[in-house]
């Protein structure tokens, strides 16, 4: 048995092999159901893991995650980026996939394609994504050697994840992958226990980005999304994010005629059209 100790100090028991997803069931079927995350020391590990392998402390400190604490969302976000990821692998047969990070008001993820995704593409990602939701099949975590895991991506012929494993994991003798159906990712994680958490999601846009950030690598195309777990919000952040939009100089620079940009000259620099040089010299 392994002894549990809750954020009020109550310490239970459950078997060796308990995951925090069980602790959460022997509280309660609401409390299960709600239950996206654990924390661990204060380190955000899967629901879905044994406690026993995540920590040697005894009695385990445990606090459950459910959507109301601030750590869900980014768990939930990053799940998402890997949901979007398994979207556009089936859309674009033979997709390469480089990083899929959380930001500050979601996600993104670096792919490596011979089409470019345009935004025109964004309605059938995101239809193929609520498919994979709706399956809500589960992120099933496992590890293998650094060997392993080379062969794996080699295999899966995820040639940007081979780098990585050789070049920038050279010190880890051992890594994480998570599986989702047919998907399968190098991740450190952690993860919602399954896609059906996801509520409410958003591609966003789509840009340019370089391998590992280095100009003189290969160049990627970065999708961005976002996630929330009430559609409220969702539609609230893109209220939001249209408003600024419309506030943005570029826009209102072309709309009132008074400069231009372009990227044969920098997107830092502006062409003052004759109505804004007139302004500029009004002002000077």
């Amino acid at each position: 048995m392994i002894q549990v100790q809750l954020p009020d100090g109550n310490v239970i028991e459950h078997s060796d092999s308990a995951t925090a997803l069980d602790v959460a069931a022997g509280i309660g079927e609401r409390l299960a159901k709600a239950t996206i995350a654990a924390s661990i020391d204060g380190t955000v590990v899967d629901a879905m893991r044994p406690l026993a392998e995540l920590t040697s402390h005894r009695p385990v400190p445990l606090k459950l995650i459910t959507e109301r604490d601030a750590e869900a969302l980014g768990v939930m976000r990053h799940s998402c980026a890997h949901v979007m990821a398994r979207a556009v692998m089936r859309l674009f047969p033979g997709t390469g996939l480089a990083f899929g990070p959380t930001t500050g008001n979601g996600f993104y993820y670096d792919f490596d394609l011979a089409t470019p995704i345009s935004e025109e593409d964004f309605p059938r990602i995101e239809a193929e994504m609520q498919k994979i939701i709706d399956a809500a099949e589960p992120f099933e975590r496992f590890t293998a050697t650094r060997d392993e895991a080379i062969q794996l991506c080699s295999d899966l012929d995820q040639q940007l994840k081979t780098d990585h494993i050789r070049t920038g994991l050279a010190d880890h003798q051992t890594l994480s992958f998570y599986r989702q159906g047919e998907f399968l990712d190098l991740c450190r994680g952690p993860h919602i226990p399954h896609a059906g958490r996801i509520k409410a999601f958003k591609i966003t846009s789509v840009a340019g980005a370089y391998w590992k950030g280095d100009s003189s690598s290969r160049r990627l195309q970065r999708v961005y999304g976002t996630a929330w777990f009430d559609r409220k919000d969702l539609k609230a952040w893109l209220d939001q994010l249209e408003e600024a939009r419309k506030r943005d100089h570029r826009v209102l620079g072309k709309k009132l005629g008074l400069f231009t940009i372009t990227n044969d000259v920098g997107q830092g620099l502006c062409l003052w059209l004759p109505k804004g040089a007139m302004i500029r010299a009004t002002l000077e």
